[in-house]
């Protein structure tokens, strides 16, 4: 069952669906679609035999069907999401997608479904504590198949220390111009202010996929630095 932390995140997400993927935009200056496209195609290359596939904590599903252009019509796409709203966003899209409503730590699927697991910057949603996210990561491993590839598309903290400073100026001025639009919802973006600045630097994330029990766990930084794409085998 989800937590009372989850269920609220739910919850967030479940108010602003209907301007989320403007605030994703707004956040990341339009890169975000960008960086789906580019991640769907790394997956396409790290995982090109695919026939099944898992998109979770899909949202409003532009990752769901940005999987399915890039594979094409011979890869079966799944997203799950605790959302009712956001998954009610996805389904009007028409993407060749099937959507269910799903908790990402106790997935309704048999062990060693899916050819291919994925998520898109919803990873630092499931890190309220660490055994949590083994949790998830766990669960996400264990609906692969052996061999499986999980991808994962997630802000990371950057290298370079003018860049960091950047982006933490930059994230905290948007999400504060949002607490001014919305200040009823203040709480909520202040937790995902600091689900985004606080995430894992994509190396010490590595570590984290191997002791989730994962084979092997490898990344790429995407340009400008601040987002990178994790691979990691069954």
């Amino acid at each position: 069952m989800p937590s009372k932390t989850e269920l609220a995140i739910a919850g967030f997400y479940d108010g602003i669906y209907l301007f989320y993927e403007t605030v994703n935009s707004l956040l990341t200056l339009g890169l975000d679609l960008y960086w789906r496209a580019r991640a769907a195609r790394l997956a396409l290359r790290a995982a090109p035999g695919a026939r099944e596939a898992l998109d979770v904590c899909c949202g409003t599903g532009d990752f769901s069907i940005a999987l399915r252009k890039a594979f094409g019509p011979g890869l079966a796409v799944t997203g799950t999401d605790l959302s009712e709203a956001m998954l009610s966003a996805a389904r009007k899209k028409n993407g060749g997608v099937t959507f269910l409503k799903a908790e990402a730590k106790e997935l309704p699927f048999p062990d060693g479904k899916f050819d291919l697991v994925t998520i898109s910057f919803a990873t630092r949603n499931l890190n309220i504590d660490k055994p949590l996210l083994l949790a998830a990561l766990r669960e996400f491993r264990r609906v692969l198949r052996p061999g499986g590839v999980f991808l994962q598309v997630e802000t990371t903290r950057p290298a370079n220390p003018a860049l960091r400073l950047l982006m933490g100026v930059y994230v905290r001025s948007v999400i504060g111009l949002l607490n001014l639009l919305s200040p009823k919802s203040r709480s909520s973006y202040l937790f995902l202010r600091n689900t985004i600045l606080n995430f894992y630097p994509a190396s010490e994330f590595d570590a984290v996929l191997l002791e989730a029990g994962f084979a092997s766990a490898s990344h790429a930084v995407l340009c400008p630095g601040a987002v990178a794409v994790h691979t990691a085998v069954k």
